[in-house]
Order: structure tokens, then sequence, then C-alpha cells
């Protein structure tokens, strides 16, 4: 795999970090990071996993407007606001899409076809923010992004093909000079059976294929979207998984992080390690003489939750959790 080199500021001055995960394609989420990095003097933008949203919101055609269910709501809109209700859609992370109502039976009885339909939304609203980052922060701040475990494999060559933009999976990049950034957003099996789950022993091999190119693995970060289990950053309410689909128990939580990932914090003990994934468990931990951050996610609020990692000399020097 070897190491991709990347500019940064001489050794002994501050270099800054923004690292966001989990925006779950929220609109305003999104225009939130772009803002920040110059608000947060950042030197670097990683964006973790997750980023397309998680379904399609029809708009349907009647009467001369269009509707739609929006969380349970039926919602009318003209055709002169319609495009304010498609923002409010896109805010909460939702793919409007209008559509007659021939289409619309056609598509509820086809769920293949529907999938089809939320894909190619997500392949779109990628090459979108893909091209934002180049043109906003493009030859200025290098920016770092992952896909997720909910996200679709077909967003790899959509981030490879944006100018500017590191596409981290797999590899080994130079965060800075004299760090290394080892980066995945495959994780352990989950009950929702997502594109990127893979079992711990494939998850364990696929870290290790890439630490190998790390050198010093102590002046390293882990950029992995699974956080290590029992760490306190991958507390969740516990499912019950004997109806379809999985619902929360009330009053009852887990840990739902990967085995793989803890045993590899603890192996190779990396000066920082950086997690999503388990939206309410934002935090940070410490295990051994690693700094483990998750900056949590409030996405459908429009609320960006992020880390400031600040390095001096090489050295991670703070870690501090934000949000706007």
């Amino acid at each position: 795999m070897g190491l991709l080199k990347r500019s940064g500021r001489p050794r002994g001055e501050r270099f800054r970090v923004l690292f966001v995960t989990d925006l779950h394609a929220s609109e305003v989420t999104f225009r939130k990071v772009l803002n920040a990095v110059g608000v947060y003097e950042a030197d670097s933008l990683i964006v973790g996993g997750d980023l397309t949203g998680k379904q399609i919101v029809p708009l349907v055609e009647a009467g001369g407007g269009w509707s739609c269910d929006l969380s349970g709501t039926q919602v009318s809109a003209g055709e002169a606001d319609v495009g304010e209700l498609e923002a409010a859609i896109r805010n909460l992370g939702q793919y409007p899409v209008r559509m007659g109502r021939d289409r619309f039976d056609e598509l509820t009885g086809d769920p293949v076809a529907l999938g089809e339909v939320f894909e190619d939304a997500c392949l779109a609203q990628v090459a979108d923010w893909m091209s934002r980052l180049g043109d906003r922060l493009g030859g200025r701040t290098p920016v770092f992004v992952t896909g997720g475990n909910d996200d679709y494999l077909s967003i790899e060559p959509v981030i490879d093909r944006a100018d500017w933009v590191v596409n981290a999976e797999g590899r080994v990049v130079e965060l800075l000079p004299g760090v290394a950034m080892a980066s995945t957003g495959y994780g352990n099996i989950t009950p929702w059976g997502c594109p990127r789950d893979e079992s711990e022993e494939a998850l364990g091999a696929r870290i290790e294929a890439m630490v190998g190119d790390l050198g010093d693995a102590r002046r390293a970060v882990f950029n992995f979207h699974v956080p290590p289990f029992g760490s306190g950053l991958d507390r969740c309410m516990r499912l019950d998984l004997t109806v379809a689909p999985p619902r929360p128990i009330v009053g009852e939580e887990t840990d739902a992080g990967s085995t793989a990932v803890r045993e590899a914090v603890e192996r190779h003990q990396p000066a920082l390690s950086l997690h999503g994934h388990i939206h309410e468990s934002r935090g940070v931990r410490r295990i051994g003489a690693t700094q483990c951050v998750n900056p949590g996610s409030e996405y459908s609020e429009g609320v960006l939750n992020a880390a400031i990692v600040d390095f001096r000399g090489g050295e991670l020097a703070s870690v501090q959790l934000v949000a706007a």
C-alpha cells in the first residue's frame, strides 16, 4: 500500500485537525463542516464514515403540487414552495425524489427498483459533497474521506474521482509530517446487514494489513469507523433481535463496538484513535497510551459534532470536542 505523502506545517508548529463523522447526508450539517474548517483554523479535515442518508422521500405529483410522507406526517407543497420542502428534507439527511403517481406505485411494489433509486440518490449526494469540498478547500486544506458501514461500496469510485479529496479507505497516508494515519470504514457485524459489515476476524486482518505500513505506530493515528469494544465510546440501546426490523429495548444498554479494533488499539498503542458509528456515545477515552475519540452525531437535529485535535512537533497535544 505504501505511504501517501501530504504537505503540512513545519514540525515545530501547531497542526490542527478537524474530525467529523456520521453526517448521514444532512445538508445543513455538511454546510457547517465547510464553515468549521475556517472557524476552527484547521490545517486538515478528516470526514469519517456514514456519508449517506437512510431513505428517499418520494414527492408525488398531486393537483398541481407535490405531496409526501415526512416522518409520519403528510406534507404538501405547491410548485412555488416545493424547493423549500426539498431543502428541509435534505437537512434531515433524507433524499427528496419527485415522481408521478404511477412511478410511486411502481416503486412501492418493487423493492429492487426502489433500492436502485435510493443508491442513485446516495451517489449523487456524495459526488456533490466531494465537489464542494474541493471547491471550498482544495489546494489549501488537505481533506481525507472514508465511507462507513452504512455506505454503499459504489461510493468509492465517486470519492476517487474527486479533485483535492483523498479517499483514505484501506490506506496509510501522511496526516502531517511524521504522523501517519490508517483508515477504514468497515466494521463488525450489525443486525442491519450493512454493506461494509464483516466478521471480527476479517476486520482484524484488514487492520493488520495497514498497520505494517505505519512505521512507528505509537506516533500514528487510527481512523476506524467503529469504536473499540467496551471503550465507553460504543454504548447504545440493546436491540430486540426477535422482531424484524430489530427495535430498541427501553432502559437496556450494551456495548456495540469491535473487538478487532480494541485488540488493534491495545496491541499497537497509536497516539490517537478516531471513531464514530455509535451516535450517542460522544466522548474521549484512554486505552493505555491511546486517546480514543468519538465526537458523536446529531445530524438529524442539524447539529455538527466534531473533534479538534492539535499536534505540536509531531506529537499529540490536545483533543477537544465541539458542537455547532
